[in-house]
């Protein structure tokens, strides 16, 4: 593995490491699965057009320009990671949170890492609601609710209620822990405890 560190630039210079273990960091994705909870595929957060597909190596590509390899330094492409948690707090729409190794090719930035290769190691399913408000000491989903275009969207109890309050209709409540379950055997992963 090579690490590109992008770092203030002192005379141009770049910190590379190589290294055999991969990064560990932290990242955020997207749900999908069909109405009985099957199926299922992580997905970015950002653009969700191509799955990380289950027990398979993501692999980074660049869709703005073909002729540089991804990650590259000039360009904001590559699998990402960050080594902090309250970071995803920003994410869009994330519906499980976990830790991912990262490697090949990978560059360092100020919030994290970008990666040629990577794949999940720990995953949890997590009510975005609660993550947005109250951060990790309060994230646990107790449903998981399906919607149009095989959305899943993890929630509480209380998040749901609201949801359904205000005229947002599910197709299908599935219980959580059973999605989640079957996530982490459909990726064959260890369960991510925050």
């Amino acid at each position: 593995m090579t690490l590109v560190r992008s770092s203030p630039p002192v005379a141009n210079a770049l910190e590379v490491d190589v290294a055999t273990d991969p990064i560990i960091a932290w990242r955020a994705w997207a749900l999908t699965g069909r109405r009985d909870g099957t199926n299922l595929m992580l997905r970015p957060v950002a653009g969700r057009t191509r799955p990380w597909r289950p027990r398979e190596i993501a692999e980074a590509t660049c869709k703005g320009a073909r002729f540089h390899r991804s990650p590259d330094l000039e360009c904001t492409c590559g699998l990402h990671g960050t080594d902090e948690l309250e970071l995803l707090r920003r994410a869009r729409c994330p519906a499980v949170v976990g830790r991912v190794a990262l490697w090949g090719h990978v560059i360092e930035h100020e919030h994290g890492f970008r990666a040629e290769f990577a794949y999940p190691q720990r995953l949890t399913l997590i009510c975005q609601f609660c993550f947005w408000l109250w951060g990790v000491r309060r994230t646990g989903a107790d449903h998981v609710a399906w919607f149009a275009k095989d959305h899943l969207i993890p929630m509480c109890t209380w998040h749901l209620d609201i949801a359904r309050r205000h005229g947002v209709r599910t197709r299908t409540v599935l219980d959580a822990d059973e999605v989640g379950q079957r996530l982490l055997g459909t990726y064959a992963v260890d369960r991510l405890s925050i």
